[in-house]
């Protein structure tokens, strides 16, 4: 097969940049484009795309391979200028922060698929009569239960019904309950009266016709189901790459401060942080893949790896990264744990709101 490289058919010009070629070159000194003047054919193009995507693939190896076998000398050694056998470690984080987004969806699609093949089982009557149990403000389940031989009744309320301001403040004090029973009283209202205002809403079961009030009446509308909590972790929890992502910049900081002597600027810190959370990343598409066999390995893997590898894998990184002492490694990483709690802590607050406003 005569193929593009072939010296019968370069050119004395590049088609590139028009620059001035001998013969004898292969490609553009000027912008190393392949000297050749041979029109694109299917088997061209195909031969062209394969060995662009051998270049990165061989490097996406090499780089998978240090991240899981030499814990922060990836980040090391492509601070030290030995980039060509490596992908880019902003690219790699981000190739691989679209695989764990794609395996979130898909995972939440089976879920889906799950949940409508469980709704279309047959419900007994006393749990239909309970669903069109829909009132203001009294639809509760009054359970009978005996203790120290003293007959008591629990108020159970359901997510199906709409309920007052007054009656969630008599019921629920400082839990989260009155929160959410206010956003699936709004969903609620809105499904049985779609004809009525939000204001409408608001002087019926008495809540302020405030912008607070206004968001979650507008927000309440988004959801799925009742099930409003379970709803929006699955939401976060989906956009948990992009929010890291998002956050890595800023967890940077933590290491630049913590190792301010050695000798490293802040760009070839984010470097070790784009290697540690690709790792993270790649083991969380792992879990994600189990998943969709056996939820309970899947969440003993996740639990596993939280408690032991993944602290595991830091300490080993930043021994082999920032090269210090065992000693010296083990006192930065106890420091780094109450930072990396206060910093999560701050950093969650942040995407939840985030979370409630993309919702």
């Amino acid at each position: 097969m005569i193929k593009r490289k072939e010296k019968q058919f370069r050119g004395t010009r590049c088609l590139n940049c028009d620059t001035a070629l001998d013969i004898s070159e292969k490609y553009c000194h000027q912008c190393g484009q392949l000297n050749s003047t041979k029109k694109l054919s299917i088997a061209d193009f195909f031969e062209e795309f394969l060995s662009n995507f051998y270049a990165y693939d061989s490097r996406l190896r090499n780089s998978i391979l240090s991240i899981f076998t030499k814990p922060g000398v990836l980040a090391k050694e492509y601070n030290e200028g030995k980039r060509q056998k490596y992908a880019n470690p902003f690219r790699l984080f981000l190739s691989v922060s679209i695989v764990l987004f794609i395996t979130f969806n898909f995972n939440s699609t089976e879920q889906t698929k799950t949940n409508k093949k469980d709704n279309t089982e047959p419900i007994s009557e006393e749990e239909a009569l309970k669903k069109e149990k829909d009132s203001i403000a009294l639809d509760f389940l009054n359970l009978k239960v005996k203790e120290k031989g003293v007959d008591k009744y629990i108020i159970k309320p359901s997510k199906d019904s709409i309920y007052t301001q007054d009656y969630l403040n008599k019921n629920f004090k400082s839990d989260y309950k009155p929160f959410t029973y206010r956003i699936t009283s709004f969903r609620n209202y809105a499904l049985k009266y779609p004809e009525k205002t939000e204001e409408n809403c608001f002087k019926e079961l008495g809540y302020d016709n405030n912008q607070i009030n206004k968001f979650l009446y507008s927000k309440s509308k988004l959801f799925k189901t009742n099930d409003i909590l379970e709803e929006f972790l699955d939401f976060f929890y989906q956009k948990l790459p992009f929010l890291i992502f998002l956050s890595l910049p800023i967890i940077t900081i933590i290491f630049w401060l913590l190792y301010f002597r050695k000798k490293i600027n802040y760009t070839e810190h984010l470097v070790f942080s784009y290697t540690y959370f690709t790792f993270l990343f790649i083991c969380m598409i792992l879990f994600n893949l189990i998943s969709l066999f056996s939820e309970s390995l899947s969440s003993t893997l996740i639990g596993l790896s939280f408690c032991i590898l993944f602290p595991i894998y830091l300490y080993k990184s930043l021994r082999n990264f920032y090269q210090q002492s065992r000693w010296k490694t083990i006192l930065k990483f106890v420091i780094l744990n109450p930072l990396f709690a206060l910093f999560l802590i701050i950093s969650a607050s942040l995407m939840m709101l985030i979370g409630i406003l993309l919702f």
